[in-house]
């Protein structure tokens, strides 16, 4: 079911859970046959359910933030910047319950909503502060850091700043890897948050998709493993938890290999 059926749907067609405010921007939980959804005023679906299947990823986009799998796949401490619609922490308490998970969002409605329609464990460690305040004053070290934080569609204003991906590089162990989620309206998007991060990461990739406008930035102090290493570390995740992320080694777009 593609995307697009859900944003393309009337009001009428899908059940509405729950209606609320973020500031200006309307935030709403919608349902429809087996897909549940957060959905921003702008017809931006923020996250989305599969209800007979609620610790599977749906979204390509958030599943392709999983690729820190594979160059990392023996983490045992992530940081998640933004939690949305809990899609992240369900999947890795479900699938990777080895792998210590800090979760921090800015918005308390969106914890709160993630808790009542989104199935987010209390057990779940979720900060509300904002990532860049976090990241600023944090010691804690991590294998693995992802970030998805928009403010509705707009990303946050921390992915341009030099001074965030400085925090970002202190609590990030040598070896790990950041993944950002970004939605650029224009290649002077993506280089405004290239330009920040090459002074701390020596290995860039970035990861577009056909369908979506979302990019996928990764960053890390070590090069990635080879091409025919990521296809054998994609196979092996996809048989333990039907992640399937085997395309994506193809994908991969080399920014920055620093020798």
């Amino acid at each position: 079911m593609s995307i697009e059926k859900i944003v393309e749907l009337k009001p009428e067609e899908s059940q509405l859970l729950y209606s609320g405010k973020i500031g200006d921007e309307s935030i709403e939980v919608r349902e429809w046959q087996q897909y549940r959804w957060l959905h921003l005023s702008d017809n931006s679906v923020q996250s989305l359910m599969l209800l007979e299947e609620i610790d599977q990823l749906v979204l390509p986009n958030i599943q392709a933030l999983l690729t820190t799998l594979l160059f990392c796949p023996e983490a045992e401490n992530l940081l998640n910047l933004g939690l949305g619609g809990a899609s992240l922490e369900r999947y890795l308490d479900s699938k990777r319950p080895e792998i210590k998970i800090t979760t921090v969002e800015s918005n308390e409605q969106v914890i709160q909503l993630a808790k009542e329609y989104f199935y987010l464990s209390e057990e779940m460690s979720v900060i509300h502060d904002t990532a860049d305040r976090f990241i600023s004053k944090h010691n804690e070290i991590y294998d693995i850091i992802l970030c998805d934080i928009f403010i509705a569609d707009m990303q946050a204003s921390c992915l341009n700043d030099e001074k965030f991906y400085a925090n970002i590089s202190k609590c990030m162990d040598k070896t790990g890897v950041l993944a950002i989620n970004i939605l650029p309206e224009s290649e002077e998007d993506v280089v405004n948050v290239l330009l920040p991060i090459k002074d701390y990461f020596s290995y860039l990739y970035l990861l577009e998709f056909e369908d979506f406008s979302n990019v996928i930035i990764f960053a890390s102090c070590k090069k990635m493993p080879d091409r025919l290493e990521l296809n054998k570390r994609a196979e092996a995740l996809f048989k333990k938890t039907k992640l399937d992320l085997t395309d994506i080694p193809e994908r991969l777009n080399v920014l920055l290999e620093t020798v």
